[in-house]
């Protein structure tokens, strides 16, 4: 089975508001990466390169989207009703101080009972906060109670406050939160050891090309060979993955097609079923 022609669920998916994909083709010019990922760009590509459905993604980032996590998630319902049969979304928070506590909770059940969202989003070092922080807890319980994933960043790639996206830190969320699904993004980056020993659902997105890179096709099939088909679950990051590469890479691997429909579908669809009517 090829990857290029097999149904295929990409579950980390960056699309920006029109202004922001303006600004950046205003500062960065027509090359940049986010000049280019507006929900019509990304439409045709999903088109050009068989993929049926996407999760869109916040990265809790004033920059990228709205200072008001509120209006970003409005903005991702709107897309998941425009294109109920090709986008689910995430929900959006952001830093804000004191009263994080209290309000993400809240903000989090309005993005899924009022728009339509079916998971949590959580960038710890965009929120400038451990992925293991106390902070963290009303927000997690709070998507544990409405039975909706959450997805952690987990690319820990420099010193200093980058290493609160340690896969080790969401181990622990993982051990206090049994009855929560939780996803770890970016197969923990280059503590992907961390994430093989302790974590539950893994996605390749970005790092995939990484490890290749580093270690070579074959020591990259190994990796994920180590978290396993079971908890695999595709992803590209886009606009910072590239679907060519991921193919070219993933069509060299020795996954049998059984376990390709796993990794490319069934293990999402699995786990955001619940949250959009078993579709």
């Amino acid at each position: 089975m090829s990857w290029r022609s097999c149904k295929k669920f990409d579950a980390h998916v960056h699309v920006l508001p029109d202004e922001r994909t303006a600004q950046f083709l205003s500062n960065e010019g027509p090359g940049a990466p986010w000049a280019g990922c507006g929900v019509d760009d990304y439409l045709r590509r999903m088109d050009r390169y068989g993929i049926e459905r996407a999760l869109l993604l916040p990265a809790n980032d004033q920059y990228l989207y709205d200072q008001d996590p509120n209006e970003t998630n409005r903005f991702l319902g709107k897309l998941v009703r425009e294109h109920p049969d090709r986008f689910w979304a995430f929900a959006d928070v952001t830093a804000s101080g004191a009263y994080f506590i209290e309000q993400t909770p809240y903000i989090l059940e309005k993005a899924v009972t009022e728009y339509g969202l079916s998971g949590l989003k959580i960038h710890p070092t965009n929120l400038h906060m451990d992925a293991d922080d106390l902070r963290l807890v009303p927000v997690l319980r709070k998507a544990a109670e409405l039975g909706v994933p959450v997805m952690f960043h987990a690319n820990p790639c420099r010193l200093g406050f980058h290493d609160n996206c340690a896969p080790d830190k969401i181990n622990r969320m993982i051990q206090i939160f049994p009855d929560l699904d939780i996803i770890t993004a970016h197969l923990g980056g280059m503590k992907w050891q961390d994430a093989v020993s302790g974590c539950t659902w893994a996605d390749m997105s970005f790092v995939l090309p990484e490890l290749a890179g580093l270690y070579g096709v074959e020591q990259a099939n190994r990796i994920l060979r180590a978290f396993g088909p079971e908890r695999l679950i595709f992803g590209t990051d886009f606009p910072q993955g590239e679907y060519d590469a991921y193919f070219d890479l993933l069509d060299q691997m020795d996954f049998t097609g059984e376990e390709i429909d796993r990794i490319a579908w069934g293990n999402i669809e699995k786990l955001l079923a619940p949250g959009k009517d078993g579709q």
